[in-house]
């Protein structure tokens, strides 16, 4: 039977609370989960190879969002722990969670690496992670690690409402696909055919971004040599698609 452990912060009251109940043999394994997972960043903190060499399997494999094929263990190792590496302060681990499945599991959480810059400036490394383990003669080996960016957007510009009644409409980007464009209550909207409207926040006066959609994506309102808006283009994984405007009072609320 497959068991989904959370395991997260409690207070001293809740942990007393129930440190009397009987721990589940799945409690007990997502707590060593979540303790190993602490160990092996306290161990890249300190340069500690050796901690790797044992509990990465020959499989090893890590995806990250800038790195395809996934890297091996040899090059993970070498690219992790290079020369003078400083030793850097302890990481943050929060939203653990972990999924196992007999001599399994897979494990998912945020944490944020201190980077040891020096002086007055702090900046940390900020990640959600899925590690797959699969257990060895009694002991857990991690199998796998994808890495994900934790997403931050732009903070919202104040601008005029009263532009947004001029960017609603339909935009055709082809014959069996549109987004309509909304306005209400100061705040604009879009829905592209098919799915659901969200919400578009405002960058600047033209450019806006979309917190259900990679923080790198934007929508930008193009206008004509008249001042009328004639399309809108969304830019995205370096590519842009344009969608033209048709009536213009097609979107309006």
């Amino acid at each position: 039977m497959r068991t989904l452990i959370f395991v997260t912060m409690v207070t001293a009251a809740t942990a007393a609370a129930t440190a009397a109940a009987p721990q589940t043999p799945a409690g007990r394994e997502a707590e060593a989960l979540h303790r190993l997972t602490i160990d092996r960043f306290d161990a890249n903190a300190r340069n500690d190879r050796a901690f790797y060499e044992r509990l990465l399997l020959p499989a090893f494999m890590m995806q990250t969002p800038f790195t395809f094929p996934p890297l091996t263990k040899q090059q993970y190792l070498d690219g992790e722990f290079t020369p003078g590496r400083p030793v850097r302060p302890k990481s943050t681990i929060s939203a653990f969670e972990a999924l196992v499945d007999g001599d399994r599991a897979v494990v998912r959480y945020e944490v944020a690496e201190p980077y040891p810059i020096g002086g007055s400036q702090p900046f940390e490394t900020r990640s959600r992670r899925l590690d797959t383990y699969v257990r060895v003669a009694g002991a857990w080996r991690l199998l796998s690690m994808a890495i994900a960016e934790t997403p931050t957007w732009p903070a919202v510009a104040a601008i005029d409402p009263a532009l947004y009644a001029a960017y609603a409409g339909v935009y055709r980007l082809s014959a069996t696909t549109s987004i309509v464009v909304t306005h209400a209550g100061g705040r604009l909207f879009a829905q592209v055919t098919g799915q659901e409207r969200v919400e578009l926040f405002p960058e600047n006066a033209t450019t806006f971004f979309d917190r259900t959609d990679s923080p790198l994506a934007r929508t930008v309102f193009e206008r004509d040599s008249s001042g009328q808006v004639v399309a809108q283009i969304y830019r995205a994984q370096g590519q842009q698609l344009r969608a033209v405007k048709g009536p213009a009072d097609a979107g309006k609320r």
